[in-house]
């Protein structure tokens, strides 16, 4: 276990913005959940689940919700907004809940708020964060998981919503079923509530989870921003640290969106520049990126990672805001091994998003031109 300054944790939100595809939250607004964290006088700290006994009881925290939330649906306007954080809220609620004293927080995903949300009610309650989630990259529904691949129970979770206003789930029958569950919260919410869940010893979640994964996005983060301040190639720099490669280069000539059912879908076309002048990349994206097409040939499928940065700007783009005229580079990188087995290909492929297509590593379809 060791404590992470401020510039560290900043990097590591960076970096899990790369990480989460598009998806997993506003990098603006994780930034601005640490920097909370630090001007109340918190502290960080990161902890390996191997440093802890099998009976230290963990717990995930995360938001589920559409990218976008609806500022001017008048349903919402003159509801008093909690006066702590909905995380902090949930977390406690679970923690009322099941008697439990907790010994850590796991990040339910990476991205940048998804990371932010398990940092924040850890400093509050003085607990580290576990170098460890259960997605390593941002995934657009619960089930979407290892803890579901191991058959976790998810139950008990609270679920709290910007205005405080809080609900236990004390049975649900899986996680497809908590996924519609809470789903629904969220889009009665101002597409967004903040959930804690998987209140279970470490021993249980040690082999559930995937390791160090809160290490990897700090080491991307410090890589962008060492490329950033050097003036070099912000695409290799972060390809180099993620164990990926550069996919394209160019200019986005589209882009659109829309929010339905508690979800962000959209598309973007970027047209290529230098390298792959003459070629155009498709994007689409259910909140986070998952499928991607060179010239109407699949290129990078889910559960392999699609990681898009604003050349101009030197941040990751996160969804829904790639603009047209935006300059980017786009990267593939390869997914945890837990993804690329038969059971979980059944939960996070292609085929589980409605196209005709059985996932292959972006290795392979790039061989074949």
């Amino acid at each position: 276990m060791r404590g992470l300054t401020f510039e560290e944790v900043r990097d590591t939100v960076v970096g899990a913005s790369v990480l989460g595809c598009g998806g997993g939250g506003e990098l603006a607004e994780g930034l601005e959940l640490v920097e909370r964290a630090r001007d109340e006088g918190l502290s960080f700290r990161l902890a390996g689940l191997d440093e802890l006994p099998d009976d230290a009881i963990l717990a995930c925290a995360y938001a589920v919700g559409a990218m976008t939330m609806d500022a001017d649906d008048e349903r919402y306007i003159g509801l008093p907004l909690a006066e702590r954080h909905p995380t902090v809220l949930a977390v406690e609620t679970l923690c009322e809940h099941t008697g439990s004293r907790l010994a850590g927080m796991i990040p339910g995903e990476l991205g940048a708020t998804s990371v932010a949300e398990a940092f924040y009610p850890a400093a509050a309650f003085g607990l580290p964060v576990i170098d460890a989630d259960p997605a390593g990259r941002a995934v657009p529904e619960m089930q979407h998981s290892t803890f579901f691949l191991e058959g976790l129970p998810i139950a008990p979770q609270a679920v709290v919503n910007e205005f405080g206003e809080t609900l236990l789930l004390l049975k649900v029958l899986d996680d497809r079923r908590s996924e519609a569950l809470v789903r629904a919260l969220a889009i009665a919410s101002r597409n967004a509530v903040w959930v804690a869940d998987h209140a279970l010893p470490a021993g249980r979640l040690r082999t559930a989870t995937i390791p160090g994964t809160v290490s990897l996005a700090l080491r991307v983060g410090q890589a962008l921003r060492a490329a950033h301040e050097r003036g070099e190639d912000l695409g290799d720099a972060v390809a180099v640290a993620g164990g990926g490669r550069v996919l394209f280069t160019g200019v986005i000539a589209k882009a659109s969106w829309k929010d339905a059912d508690g979800f962000t879908y959209g598309e973007f076309t970027v047209a290529g520049e230098h390298a792959h002048t003459g070629h155009d990349l498709r994007v689409w994206f259910k909140n986070e990126n998952l499928m991607a097409w060179r010239d109407k040939r699949p290129v990078v499928t889910v559960p392999d990672l699609i990681c898009v940065i604003d050349e101009e700007t030197h941040v990751p783009v996160t969804n829904p805001n790639a603009r047209e005229g935006m300059r980017v580079t786009v990267l593939a990188i390869p997914a945890p091994q837990q993804w690329l087995e038969p059971v979980a290909l059944d939960v996070f492929s292609p085929r589980t998003f409605g196209f005709d297509l059985d996932y292959r590593p972006f290795s392979a379809w790039s061989a074949d031109g």
